[in-house]
């Protein structure tokens, strides 16, 4: 059954913004990019400029004055521009590269030569061979039909991973967009051989395609707009899965989901709990600690059962956290001391299946012989309060 999600697109604080509401609670605000320059996925014929051996890394200009950190560790092969085997990677190649990681906070972009193409069901990847299928989808009979379906069709000669949103999707229009993307990778091979330096290959769609995508079908129920260009856009997209409903009311989007509430409580340190108790969240530069407190609540129960049910509500509420304002790397949480190791073992397994409901990878690592909890997140934007600073 489909929970009662909707994705908004709309104008927050002056910056077009895409708002998940799940339930009448905002649990993800993403901003739009200021340029699409320098986008996640964007690949470009780009120019070595020095190679760090101490790094073992690379620095590739991929714009005029724009350099990238490109990890010779994890880029053991490199995809020359002139389609020539050459000994080594120096200075003054050019290369074939993505954006694998956007620059932000003074942080140059992660390059890699594994290129990829990202389509609804599945993503193909240059670098690599076989199929990959998302470890959120679970029907283990339904993942062995798509995997004999793959041994039995036509080769590929690139990776494949079957993305969530493919689970019940018909196998032939997972099939045929694997051969779409197929040929779309093959002209881009093709054609680089002849473009020159900080040529774009291969763009990404807009960041409004690419949210409503990426939002999931199970998940979402429509995408709302109140920005005409947005909705006019999005009924473009033939294979969108979801539908797309224009706002024309007088009373404003932003107004009938409380999106400014909402975004103010994203960025405050203090969340409070229903319970009476509250997080205090503070992000610094090397990680973001979290701190749950019992707060004003006054249940009539024993301290170690009022301490573990208010860490319950607030494992639920970290998770959530996390994801609305985007936090990545990683977090220490201070849960509220309980002494029973049956409780410790019941919150850290309720925290665990809180954070598996995070489209973002996001990793229980244990509880630290102080009893502080370590959670990993995966970066891929900047955080909330980065995207907005700056207009606060």
């Amino acid at each position: 059954m489909k929970r009662l999600n909707r994705l908004l697109f709309t104008k927050l604080h002056e910056r077009t913004a895409a708002v998940l509401v799940s339930e009448n609670r905002t649990i993800q605000i993403d901003c739009f990019p200021d340029s699409i320059s320098g986008q996640v996925g964007t690949i470009y014929v780009a120019k070595v400029k020095k190679i760090v051996h101490n790094l073992n890394a690379a620095f590739v200009e991929y714009e005029p004055g724009m350099n990238g950190y490109y990890s010779l560790t994890e880029n053991r092969s490199h995809f020359f521009a002139d389609g020539k085997e050459h000994s080594a990677l120096k200075s003054g190649d050019e290369i074939v590269i993505q954006i694998a990681r956007a620059a932000m906070k003074g942080k140059d972009a992660v390059l890699t030569s594994n290129l990829s193409l990202t389509g609804r069901y599945a993503v193909l990847t240059a670098g690599t061979k076989g199929l990959g299928i998302s470890s959120r989808i679970t029907d283990t009979v339904w993942k062995q039909h798509i995997r004999e379906q793959w041994e039995s069709g036509e080769s590929c000669p690139y990776g494949v991973i079957v993305r969530t949103n493919a689970y019940q999707a018909p196998p032939e229009a997972i099939a045929g967009e694997i051969r779409v993307l197929t040929e779309q990778m093959q002209a881009l091979i093709e054609v680089s051989s002849c473009r020159t330096c900080y040529s774009v290959l291969a763009s990404p769609d807009s960041f409004a395609i690419l949210t409503a995508r990426s939002a999931s079908d199970t998940e979402t129920l429509e995408v709302v707009t109140d920005i005409r260009e947005i909705y006019d856009e999005l009924i473009t997209v033939p294979d969108l899965g979801k539908p797309v409903r224009f706002y024309d009311d007088s009373f404003p989007l932003s107004a009938l989901y409380h999106l400014e509430s909402s975004l103010e409580q994203a960025l405050s340190k203090k969340v409070w709990l229903k319970s009476g108790g509250y997080l205090v969240i503070e992000p610094t530069e090397a990680m973001t600690v979290v701190d749950v407190n019992t707060g004003k609540n006054t249940e009539k129960k024993s301290r170690e059962e009022t301490h573990f049910k208010t860490n319950l509500e607030a494992a639920d509420e970290i998770a959530l956290q996390l994801r609305l304002r985007n936090l990545s790397g990683i977090i220490i949480v201070d849960f509220i001391d309980m002494k029973q190791e049956a409780y410790q073992k019941t919150l850290l397994k309720h925290l665990g299946d809180a954070l598996a409901k995070d489209p973002v990878k996001a990793v229980l690592v244990d509880m630290t012989a102080l009893g502080l909890v370590e959670i990993t997140r995966k970066k891929i934007r900047k955080p909330l309060y980065e995207q907005i600073h700056s207009l606060i």
